[in-house]
This record gives C-alpha cells, sequence and structure tokens, in this order.
C-alpha cells in the first residue's frame, strides 16, 4: 500500500445563507465545517515547499468567500457536496475526502445537526491530473 498523507481541518465557522424554510435562508447562518484530505504522498523526500502540498488558505478562502457566494442553499447535504468537489480539484493527489457540516438545530431540542460523506476519487481520472469537481474554481 503507498504511503499517504492527511490534511485535516476541524470546525471552521462559515457563514451561510442555508435552510429549507425561507425564513430559514433569510438571513446569515454559522455552521461548522471540518474536512479531511487523504493525498497520495509524494515521491521522494517531502519538500519543504507549498507547492508540494495542500494549501489550507485556499480551503479556507473557498469556505468563507466562495461557497456564501453561490447564494442560498436548502440542504446541508448539498454544502458538503459543493465543498467535497472543490478538494478533489485541489490537485490529482488527492484519493479520499471526508467532510462534515455542522448547523446547530433549528428543531425544538437544543442539538447539532450534522452531515458527513466521504468520498474516494477515481483512479483514471486521478492519473490523468483531471479535476473530479465539475466546475472545478
Amino acid at each position: 500500500m503507498a504511503d499517504t498523507q492527511t490534511i485535516s481541518l476541524t470546525d471552521l465557522p462559515v457563514a451561510l445563507m442555508l435552510g429549507v424554510p425561507d425564513v430559514e435562508r433569510a438571513a446569515l447562518q454559522e455552521v461548522f465545517v471540518s474536512v479531511a484530505l487523504t493525498l497520495e504522498a509524494p515521491a521522494g523526500a517531502q519538500r519543504d515547499e507549498l507547492s508540494a502540498t495542500i494549501d489550507y488558505d485556499r480551503i479556507i478562502r473557498f469556505l468563507q468567500y466562495d461557497l456564501p457566494a453561490d447564494g442560498a442553499i436548502h440542504l446541508i447535504e448539498t454544502v458538503a457536496d459543493r465543498i467535497g468537489a472543490f478538494l478533489f480539484s485541489l490537485s490529482a493527489r488527492v484519493e479520499t475526502i471526508s467532510v462534515t457540516v455542522k448547523k446547530p438545530s433549528v428543531l425544538a431540542a437544543p442539538a447539532m445537526v450534522s452531515v458527513s460523506l466521504t468520498r474516494h476519487a477515481d483512479a483514471g481520472r486521478r492519473r490523468q491530473g483531471l479535476s473530479v469537481a465539475e466546475g472545478g474554481r
């Protein structure tokens, strides 16, 4: 089995227009996003250069600026899906992504509603260096 690296960001606050009822989407709501990307480890020694890995700041900018710019979203499942597509677009080395989106509940009981997804890259596309994200950013 090949060596891998995992890069994680945990509970990053993201403000989105989110929810099924119109009243819920009328104002920004804070959700908490965690992501993990498993990358094929680079051949040879790891270079101490940003270009040798994933730029964490690029992920943060997507979550805090680009994703909210897409407008209102109904489901946290859709949020997780869009984040996953973006993560795959970052590098052909991305083998697996995991995304968790947590939203303070609007239900009667105080709770956190969350959705998690894990996806694996299509090996053929990864070898070709193509993005699996349609319209990747």
